[in-house]
């Protein structure tokens, strides 16, 4: 499969993992054939975004903050018939530069894609890059507008729901892992009532809820933070369908 083969079904997948949360009508739908002329499409103007595939990126508005912006990217990729450069922890530093350019807000949260293996030492490097991201955000409010749209769709995130980078590799997302039979399907929650029904339900604290790591491929694709709640909707011949509930550490 080639590399524009990739992101192309990797677009797929990320219109169906992000529908729930994110506006993704603004994710057109390419044949093989018309995502490899796009992807070959010099990008040196694509601010804030440039670089190889970088044609392929694309932008997505939170369904009930629509002030909040999902970056999708296509980091390093390489030109057609050329092998990928490793992707160092120098990464972090130009991600963190995207940031200062005026086309991103401040709460504005990523998904970096690339198309190397995710080493240890790299993934520790962009666990550092958030930390820091929310160091430098916490002399900063967040906007009046997400505020008053949080208030009306009585949704309550902080700080660290924003701002926050995720680091995947393509191969996470050409075939949709939502769809497999061994993976139940998950979904955060994050209405105020609801997370007062589920733990009501569950007579308990959120601490005492089971734990969903941070590290977890299905909390990024949530962009779980720690503190959220998770609801996994299970199936077994003696209960039927039944819901879940874990607690993101």
């Amino acid at each position: 499969m080639s590399t524009s083969q990739k992101i192309n079904k990797s677009r797929y997948s990320l219109k169906q993992i992000l529908s729930d949360e994110w506006d993704t009508s603004t994710i057109h739908d390419y044949s093989d054939q018309e995502l490899e002329k796009i992807y070959s499409i010099p990008s040196a103007n694509l601010s804030p975004f440039p670089g190889v595939a970088g044609a392929c990126n694309f932008s997505l508005s939170n369904q009930k903050i629509p002030s909040h912006k999902l970056h999708v990217i296509y980091y390093n990729f390489p030109e057609n018939g050329r092998k990928s450069s490793k992707v160092t922890k120098s990464a972090c530093d130009k991600i963190e530069e995207f940031y200062t350019d005026e086309s991103m807000n401040d709460e504005d949260s990523m998904f970096i894609i690339i198309n190397d293996v995710i080493s240890e030492s790299l993934e520790k490097s962009f666990n550092e890059l958030n930390i820091k991201l929310q160091v430098l955000f916490t002399s900063n409010d967040l906007s009046d507008t997400i505020k008053e749209e949080m208030n009306k769709n009585d949704i309550s995130l902080e700080k660290r729901h924003f701002r926050n980078v995720y680091l995947f590799n393509i191969d996470n997302f050409t075939n949709n892992i939502l769809e497999h039979r061994l993976v139940p399907p998950h979904k955060h929650i994050r209405e105020i009532r609801k997370i007062e029904e589920v733990l009501e339900k569950c007579n308990c604290r959120a601490s005492q809820l089971p734990i969903i790591l941070k590290s977890d491929i299905m909390s990024k694709m949530l962009r779980l933070t720690s503190g959220d709640l998770c609801e996994i909707t299970r199936t077994s011949d003696k209960s039927g369908t039944y819901p879940f509930y874990r607690v993101c550490r």
